[in-house]
């Protein structure tokens, strides 16, 4: 004998089906959501320039060491002490870098959006000292620019008289010949030897009045901020020799004059640069902080050439020691203070 036939147990079942698939469905469109809202902006970031992504050198954050590399090369007597990078959305970031100069007294915030692959510069708190006198000589190496210098150089020893003898000076100097690295050695030996060298601008060539061109030059004296650094392989240090003046093989470290190391710092942040392309895209050419392809392509053709060749320094010394440079000192076409700074009267008799 056949069993009632329940419709009403076969309803219940059936909502019981179309629940729990409702519920499956639900929990799946939940988990499809989440997975869309993390792995899409990751998927449109992988089409713009990520300044915390890494990098040969670093794990993260490779904007900033590009960035410092990129100042050490273009600017004088200031150093990033700390920054802060923060995502927009997008593609999107904001930078904002925080520099001291030398004797850290000073403080400039610079605050950059990165939007897209493009850099736009909105924040600039005091501008950071790059001396004209460089980019004068830069492109004008026949002095022609300094006809009156002799009457620059004798109001400036007018005005250093009248300082305070404990005055500390960071001063650009320019020479009247360029001088290789060792002909800088020596000079510095003779004309200052208890001035500090703190920046050596280099001849690069082939500036003209059309190009944006920057001078160039490395740092004596170089902070960085690191983020998290990677151990270096040996193939890196092989390509980019001394591109952190402590970073080398124990072979370069021997066979490495002082003077060569200092040619090859030079040179290797120059090549390092030029393989971070994403990086030096991020300007327009039209007015540029970042190195442009063109301008380190032409400078490391140059210095292969001719070698690395000094036609000014960003030095610190004494105010008596810059009167007497002025007065007795050799190779010295002008000069311009740039910082002063007091030392304590007390230390200074310490000193002497």
């Amino acid at each position: 004998m056949n069993e009632p036939f329940h419709f009403e147990q076969l309803q219940r079942k059936i909502k019981q089906q179309r629940y729990k698939r409702g519920i499956f469905f639900l929990f799946a469109a939940v988990l499809l959501t989440i997975a869309v809202l993390l792995v899409i902006p990751k998927f449109v970031d992988l089409f713009f320039y990520d300044p915390r992504q890494s990098s040969p050198q670093v794990n993260q954050d490779s904007y900033i060491m590009n960035r410092q590399i990129n100042n050490e090369l273009t600017t004088q007597n200031h150093f990033l002490s700390k920054y802060e990078i923060r995502s927009l959305g997008f593609g999107s970031y904001e930078v904002t870098e925080v520099y001291q100069n030398l004797d850290q007294n000073h403080s400039t915030i610079q605050t950059v959006t990165i939007d897209k692959n493009h850099l736009l510069k909105n924040y600039l708190s005091n501008s950071q000292k790059t001396d004209f006198l460089f980019e004068s000589r830069m492109r004008d190496s026949s002095s022609l620019e300094f006809s009156e210098n002799q009457k620059m150089k004798q109001n400036l020893l007018n005005n250093l008289k009248k300082l305070p003898k404990s005055t500390s000076l960071i001063t650009t100097l320019i020479f009247e010949k360029d001088l290789s690295l060792e002909e800088l050695r020596d000079w510095q030996m003779y004309q200052i030897p208890k001035g500090e060298i703190l920046w050596t601008a280099v001849r690069t060539g082939g500036a003209t009045g059309d190009q944006d061109f920057q001078p160039l030059g490395f740092s004596n004296s170089f902070s960085r901020v690191a983020p998290e650094e990677k151990i270096l392989e040996e193939s890196f240090l092989k390509d980019f020799p001394f591109l952190d003046l402590s970073a080398a093989t124990s072979k370069q470290q021997s066979d490495y004059s002082e003077t060569e190391q200092s040619a090859a710092h030079f040179e290797s942040m120059l090549k390092y640069l030029l393989t971070q392309k994403d990086f030096l895209a991020l300007e327009s050419n039209d007015v540029r902080d970042i190195l442009s392809v063109e301008q380190i392509e032409t400078a490391l053709a140059y210095i292969q050439k001719n070698g690395v060749q000094t036609y000014g320094i960003s030095a610190r010394m004494s105010v008596d020691a810059l009167i007497t440079l002025l007065e007795d000192g050799e190779n010295i076409l002008t000069a311009r203070v740039m910082e002063t700074n007091l030392f304590s009267l007390i230390d200074q008799i310490n000193e002497d």
